[in-house]
């Protein structure tokens, strides 16, 4: 068999005798929008099934500048997704659905090179023949039905630079889990999705939308045991809470938290993300359950989906540039402090900022420094050998560092990171090496470091508490997160955000807010911030009611402590109850029952604040 750069030569050989032009640029074949749709049509199976697994490869390949096309057998692109840059760039050059990736029309390419020998191949630079193409590596796999026919192309197309032969058996592995699903009818369909599922090294659990266990591959087998739990059983033995996560799930079409499990080898933490999956085939739904382990208590692996710059809620002007700066800082590799009050959101703008960059396709890493004892937060970052203590496994123990490696690390509370490894950290920093503890070998490591703090840092270096020379090579880029304080005319929209999700999760009805209400949210100073505001939004649902009480309270304790707010306890109350006999159109017994109190309380509290009724 003649090898793959003999046939390129052959292939361009071809393409010249064709009369194609290496400065070509588009193809010679592009079909109208209607005779795509038919072609759409005939090829509707196979689109529908590969979709999946080109969601899955794009969710791989984020942010690394790639994009995928799958053709038919002709090489007309019946589909194509990809980031929005190198996607653009292929759009420019008129390839999109309807141009036609053949020899014939637009010379040597992996798609073409997949359909003249029916064999995957990744081509690179000049391996294609038009000049055009040069700036990419494409990497392409066949696609054959039950009796072998070719009815398609998959590629995988990205910047010279992301060059690596890894590329290829992704697509080949995508391609025949095409293959195997289309081939596959009921059972044969069920076995071909366990051996896709198996090649995943994370626990994977296929449930009916009942928690019916329908599915699950060789990790969760091994997580919980082959003839225990998972037997013809229900996930609501394996987690408490799944009636709670499936009811987010009618909000949201995938989430992730962490959760603690019990496996058949004892309690353990693990980050939990589910999806819910539509078959249109029988109009119902699936719901996939994805179980990865954090290695431990006092670091958390953030899943790659989780929190993004979507999730950021606020319009005001302030706060919307400092998003907008958070995201051109993104994909830079140097070190981000995130500086802000407790409760504003640092750790959302980390995982937003990681998810944005093009590490995304890594581990994200938080740690907690303030969580962690002193005597372990060493071995927890770095690792330790074995031996290197009492207690410490034979084989020793990667830290969080190695874990991360290509990834982001937070280091969430940074202000409370011990004097002593604040040197170490800052050495790490200066080298790109970590030595384990009781190691001498210096382990490089590519991390991008965030570091947060609610603390003034500077105050801190003052004081003799931080050290200069850290918090310099830490403050590279600043991102500061305001207080809801100063950025009040957001609690509107955040409460709306907060009341429908709140509402769903618990299952309760959303509670009415009047103008007076929002009023007294915003003159309220809000010292916990958005975490406060979604915990008083809960008090609320849970209540049934609007909790004047409470911003009494607390602005009573404010103005006693020099705080902003100077609202004394009897003036909230009064102006309260003035809004709820209103809403009750001066009704008494109806005042009192939605108040929670006696008729008599209710006009003794009238007379006592000169309520006109």
């Amino acid at each position: 068999m003649k090898d793959y750069k003999t046939q390129i030569e052959e292939s361009k050989e071809r393409c010249r005798k064709l009369g194609l032009k290496r400065e070509q640029v588009y193809s010679k074949k592009i079909v109208s929008d209607a005779n795509l749709q038919k072609i759409l049509v005939k090829n509707r199976n196979m689109i529908m099934t590969a979709l999946p697994y080109i969601e899955e490869i794009m969710k791989f390949t984020k942010g690394s500048d790639f994009f995928i096309f799958l053709t038919d057998s002709e090489g007309c692109i019946l589909n194509a997704l990809g980031d929005e840059k190198i996607l653009s760039e292929a759009f420019s050059l008129k390839m999109i659905p309807g141009a036609y990736m053949n020899e014939e029309n637009v010379g040597t390419n992996a798609m073409s090179f997949v359909i003249k020998t029916g064999v995957p191949v990744q081509l690179t630079g000049e391996d294609h023949y038009i000049e055009a193409y040069n700036r990419w590596t494409c990497s392409a796999a066949p696609i054959r039905d039950n009796k072998g026919n070719l009815i398609g192309v998959l590629d995988l197309t990205g910047y010279t630079k992301n060059v690596h032969p890894h590329t290829l058996g992704i697509v080949v592995a995508a391609a025949k889990g095409i293959e195997e699903m289309i081939k596959s009818k009921n059972q044969n369909e069920k076995k071909a999705a366990k051996r896709f599922l198996d090649i995943i090294n994370e626990g994977i659990i296929i449930t009916d939308e009942d928690g019916n266990i329908k599915m699950y591959n060789d990790k969760a087998a091994e997580m919980f045991g082959k003839d225990n739990k998972l037997k013809t059983d229900n996930i609501n033995r394996i987690i408490s809470d799944w009636h709670q996560i499936k009811s987010r799930l009618n909000i949201h079409k995938n989430f992730e938290k962490n959760i603690s499990i019990t496996s058949n080898r004892g309690k353990y933490l693990f980050n939990l993300e589910v999806k819910k999956v539509y078959h249109e085939a029988d109009d119902s739904f699936e719901i996939v359950h994805m179980l990865k382990e954090i290695d431990s208590s006092y670091g958390k692996v953030i899943n790659n989906y989780g929190y993004s710059f979507d999730s950021i809620i606020g319009e005001d002007d302030s706060f919307v540039k400092i998003v907008e700066y958070a995201k051109k800082i993104a994909d830079s590799n140097s070190t981000i402090l995130i500086m802000g009050e407790s409760g504003t959101g640092k750790e959302l703008f980390a995982q937003s900022i990681h998810n944005y960059s093009s590490r995304s396709n890594y581990p994200m890493i938080a740690i907690n420094c303030g969580a962690i004892p002193a005597q372990l937060i060493e071995s927890e970052l770095f690792g330790y050998e074995g031996g290197a203590f009492t207690g410490a496994k034979k084989g020793g123990n990667p830290g969080k560092f190695e874990l991360a490696d290509g990834g982001t690390i937070l280091l969430d509370e940074i202000g409370e990171m011990p004097l002593d490894m604040q040197v170490k950290l800052l050495r790490v920093l200066e080298e790109g090496f970590i030595t384990r503890l009781g190691g001498k070998r210096a382990i490089p490591v590519d991390v991008r470091i965030i570091a947060s703090t609610n603390k003034d840092l500077e105050k801190e270096v003052e004081m003799g508490r931080f050290r200069k020379d850290l918090y310099y090579r830490l403050n590279v880029l600043p991102l500061y997160v305001p207080p809801l304080r100063d950025r009040k005319g957001d609690i509107r929209i955040l409460t709306d955000y907060f009341m429908k999700k709140i509402s769903m999760d618990l299952k309760k009805d959303v509670v009415n807010i009047t103008e007076e209400d929002f009023e007294l949210m915003e003159r309220y100073n809000w010292p916990g911030n958005v975490r406060e505001l979604q915990n008083v939004i809960e008090l609320m649902i849970n209540t049934e009611i609007f909790p004047v009480r409470y911003f009494a309270a607390r602005m009573q304790y404010m103005s006693k402590s020099g705080g902003v707010e100077k609202l004394d306890m009897e003036s909230v109350e009064r102006e309260h109850l003035i809004r709820v006999i209103r809403r009750c159109n001066g009704n008494i017994t109806q005042s009192a029952d939605l108040l929670g109190i006696r008729r008599n309380t209710l006009y003794n509290k009238i007379k006592k604040y000169n309520i006109n009724i």
